[in-house]
């Protein structure tokens, strides 16, 4: 039986194909202009998480058109072994949600979750497994971007210029690029202390995301030493909700 998980984000859809056991067994990434070309490996049932609207649920199904069970995954009060402690928890992104389960899985223990991508989320799990509350900002790429769209002298950058963060930036890429990537390192750093203050122990922080390498990199030493770098971090907590989600083919 092999399970295909499919994280649905604001910008690309990733997948990843699993054996009973778990093992990821090969997966893949793609832009939504790319999705109607996207050929997806054969799967006995699929675990989809999509916060990119309705537009991109109605092409992911064409794709899954021989795929038997489907399911599109909703953020629950609990399972796998984590209590969400959304206000409303369905209302909790089922990225985030996914990420969530995945981390708990992992370590079952004091957690800061770090999903960077187009948006970052930064998350607090406690010892116990309980989802307290997190944060969003933009990502790196979109925090450098926006300046570029919402002022008239400054540029749009698309990707990091250079490999230069320092704080003290001698030019205006750089300037702008540093100042993204300490504002996410400054976040998680925040996030850390304060559940360290909240709970009175030392977390691990788990990051996923193409940005994780970078944020890590400019997080304060005391927090480093704690971090756990998690690639395909959603898709494995899709992976394991599969016996916790019921089957909806919409």
């Amino acid at each position: 039986m092999t399970t295909l998980a499919i994280d649905a984000g604001n910008t690309r859809v990733k997948w990843g194909l699993f054996d009973q056991s778990g093992s990821l067994l090969e997966h893949g990434v793609c832009m939504h202009a790319e999705l109607p070309n996207l050929r997806l490996p054969t799967a006995h049932e699929a675990m989809i998480s999509n916060v990119a609207g309705s537009a991109i649920e109605t092409q992911l199904k064409r794709s899954l058109i021989n795929t038997a069970k489907i399911h599109w995954v909703t953020s629950q009060a609990s399972a796998c072994g984590v209590k969400n402690g959304y206000t409303k928890p369905e209302t909790l992104g089922t990225d985030r949600w996914a990420a969530l389960i995945a981390a708990w899985n992992i370590k079952h223990a004091l957690c800061v979750v770090v999903n960077a991508g187009t948006a970052v989320t930064i998350d607090a799990l406690t010892g116990d497994g309980e989802f307290i509350g997190g944060m969003i900002l933009p990502g790196l790429d979109l925090m450098q971007q926006s300046l570029g769209l919402a002022t008239a002298q400054l540029p749009t950058l698309c990707a990091p210029p250079t490999l230069d963060s320092s704080v003290f930036a001698s030019n205006t890429a750089d300037a702008i690029h540093a100042g993204a990537l300490h504002a996410i390192s400054g976040a998680v750093n925040q996030m850390t202390q304060a559940l360290q203050i909240h709970s009175k122990q030392e977390p691990t922080v788990i990051i996923s995301g193409g940005n994780a390498d970078a944020i890590k990199e400019h997080l304060t030493s005391d927090v480093t030493k704690q971090v756990l770098i998690v690639d395909n971090l959603v898709l494995q907590g899709l992976y394991l909700l599969k016996n916790f989600t019921q089957s909806d083919s919409r």
